[in-house]
């Protein structure tokens, strides 16, 4: 092209930047059904009739009177059709005349004069997204982006095209494309990866923050959604990895440090967990999480003093927190020290009538001294809270069954039998309260078998199984599963006197008074023991 058709662009890029033009779409002619252009004469000659026709239309545009510029660049397109910059100008004077039509027409006809002129696919591709015809655009912006490939402006704008046409995913290819072409634009990955979680591509959404966390490290906003999206993807030790950095650079926090702490935990890290709950404790001997956590943790790793002694410490600092009062209790618990738990509860009971663990607590300590009048109380109020708790309910048709009152346990055992088929705790308990009444026996039989079907090396369930057929008469079967029951746990009392009463009925004395001598090391208390071994 030559200096004048130079000039004709030039011109038209001064005149775009004052006058700051848009454009619309849709055009009633194709411009490649006009009659192509002689390149040869664009490129050898300029009309000087043209040309002057062009600079007055140009000043008439500068002056915003654009029906007089149409009428001088349509006079220049008489005396030279094909200059492209002169059909750039009059569709920028029909855009703002509020003609679409004829100025897409006249940037088609450009582009199709000269195709390599970005400046016309730039015009009417905004003509295209002013009249939402983002297609068009599109059709346009593709093209541009193919002719400049390092052009991320245009990446940029693919990618909004395709954000508002709810084509989310490529528009999250095209934000990452733009970061790519340009590290520095990482507003584009936070724009993908705001997309990503919109469509609930949490793993998408952690590759985009992942990234934005290695383009700047030292961000803490990236680094806490990192860790949040990390987590929420159940990638927890990429959510370790994340605070851990957080800590590196903003020093240890309590907070932080307590998330570590408990992703540690709950991907079955103990060690790791009760290190990081230690340093909190350092910290601030007063968390209430690190508090509750050490002693958590502690008990479970069976470190029962150290759990005890931080449970003892959340008492004491936080009275109305439960959860100390619970931990302290597990803690006694797993001692055998009921007695201490019922002291520790009972005070508290009233306080928190709403937390159902210190209700279920203290209705099992009563139970295991024997107060079933306080247990069904405290197992009630359990229940009350939580009306579908198994454990309640197993507990309280135990305490119905101790105290004879066989219509509220056999209730509560068809209950849980009708919710849950595969109760194995509940056929079996139901089996050997049947058995020991001495009714149904065939029915208990079956719930029986059931049960050891579903836990086949319970010792309990082959015990109840083989007691219901010493009670039908059936020795043999009696002394296999009851045998199999002692094999498993030879440590249960009435286990070890069953098995000396069917091992008496198979006429083995000796080993009978083995076996009942052996129940009365751990149960010394029994009476009906020590009369049968008295007999032989």
């Amino acid at each position: 092209m030559n200096s004048v058709i130079r000039m004709y662009q030039n011109l038209i890029l001064f005149f775009l930047i004052l006058l700051g033009l848009s454009c619309h779409s849709g055009s009633q002619v194709s411009p490649s059904d006009l009659p192509p252009i002689d390149q040869t004469k664009e490129e050898t000659t300029v009309n000087p009739e043209a040309l002057q026709h062009f600079m007055d239309g140009q000043f008439y545009m500068s002056q915003g009177n654009y029906s007089m510029a149409v009428i001088e660049f349509q006079e220049a397109l008489r005396f030279d059709p094909d200059v492209s910059t002169i059909h750039i100008s009059l569709g920028e004077c029909f855009w703002a005349l509020e003609k679409p039509d004829r100025a897409v027409f006249h940037l088609e006809r450009a582009i199709y004069l000269n195709p390599d002129d970005t400046e016309a696919r730039n015009i009417l591709a905004h003509q295209f997204i002013n009249r939402q015809m983002f297609d068009r655009a599109k059709e346009q912006y593709e093209i541009l982006a193919e002719s400049d490939p390092e052009n991320v402006e245009n990446i940029i704008v693919l990618a909004e095209l395709a954000k508002l046409q709810h084509q989310f995913e490529e528009a999250i290819h095209y934000y990452q494309k733009a970061f790519d072409l340009d590290p520095h634009r990482i507003e584009s990955l936070k724009k993908a990866g705001e997309i990503a979680l919109k469509i609930k591509r949490f793993d998408l959404a952690q590759f985009i923050i992942k990234r934005m966390t290695l383009e700047d490290k030292s961000n803490i906003q990236y680094l806490e959604n990192y860790a949040d999206i990390a987590i929420m993807n159940g990638d927890k030790k990429e959510g370790i990895k994340a605070l851990k950095q957080i800590v590196d650079l903003e020093g240890p926090s309590a907070g932080v440090l307590n998330q570590i702490g408990l992703l540690y935990y709950e991907i079955n890290h103990p060690d790791s967990a009760l290190k990081v709950f230690s340093h909190v404790y350092e910290l601030d001997s007063l968390n209430i999480l690190a508090l509750h956590l050490l002693s958590q943790i502690n008990r479970e790793e069976e470190h029962i003093e150290k759990a005890q002694y931080f449970a003892d410490q959340m008492i004491y600092f936080h009275p109305g927190e439960p959860r100390g009062y619970i931990n302290a209790s597990l803690a006694l618990l797993i001692q055998n020290n009921h007695e201490r738990v019922i002291q520790i509860l009972s005070k508290q009971a009233d306080i928190f009538l709403e937390e159902f663990t210190i209700q279920y607590l203290l209705g099992l300590s009563y139970n295991l001294d024997n107060n079933y009048e306080m247990a069904e109380q405290f197992f009630k109020r359990a229940l009350a809270i939580n009306p579908k708790s198994r454990n309640v309910l197993h507990s309280l048709a135990i305490i119905y069954d101790k105290t004879i009152q066989w219509s509220q346990s056999d209730s509560i055992y068809n209950e849980l039998i009708h919710s849950d088929s595969t109760d194995a705790q509940a056929l079996n308990n139901y089996s050997y309260s049947l058995v020991e009444r001495g009714e149904k026996l065939d029915i208990a039989l079956a719930m029986s078998k059931k049960a050891i079907s579903l836990s086949p090396k319970s010792s309990a369930y082959l015990d109840t199984y083989g007691w219901i057929h010493f009670k039908k008469g059936n020795i043999d079967s009696a002394l296999a599963y009851i045998r199999k029951s002692v094999e498993i746990e030879d440590t249960n009392a009435v286990v070890l006197e069953h098995f000396g009463d069917v091992l008496i009925k198979n006429a083995e004395i000796e080993e009978a008074i083995h076996y009942f001598r052996k129940a009365l090391e751990i149960d010394p208390n029994n009476a009906v023991l020590r009369k049968k071994l008295s007999e032989l």
